[in-house]
């Protein structure tokens, strides 16, 4: 499902998992930190029963958003979501533009600790904390 290109916006990570729930965008030129720096609008195939966002299709948009950060910022390095936590604060609609923001919040060696945040027509949808493992090369 294909919906028309939406200006100052383009896919990331176009392949596997992410072709079924996609597409998902990114403000062009943006870097991690930037708010609504994510951009997803709604199709009729990621729709609960109700017509609203399905809340596994928010979760792995939240997942996806936030690992694509946790990538740029570890410049290369492999890493794995580890812990992911989501509170449901509102619904999205049908049509709907659902915006996202990440932070990246603590990083050590080994882990990088990562809030997310979904908006949909100016109010909180979904809010995310999360941890990410670094792999080591084996």
């Amino acid at each position: 499902m294909n919906s028309p290109p939406i200006p100052g916006f383009e896919p990331i990570v176009p392949e596997g998992f992410n072709l079924t729930i996609g597409p998902l965008l990114a403000r062009a030129g943006s870097k991690a930190g930037d708010a609504d720096r994510f951009l997803i609008r709604l199709q009729p195939h990621q729709l609960n029963g109700a017509s609203m966002a399905h809340g596994g299709f928010l979760m792995s948009i939240a997942d996806t958003m936030m690992g694509y950060t946790v990538h740029e910022v570890i410049e290369g390095q492999k890493a794995t979501t580890v812990s992911l936590n989501c509170d449901f604060v509102s619904g999205a609609p049908a049509g709907a533009d659902v915006s996202g923001t990440v932070t990246i919040t603590r990083r050590t060696r080994s882990l990088v600790f990562v809030t997310g945040l979904l908006h949909a027509g100016g109010k909180p949808v979904l809010s995310a904390t999360g941890i990410w493992k670094i792999l080591t090369p084996t």
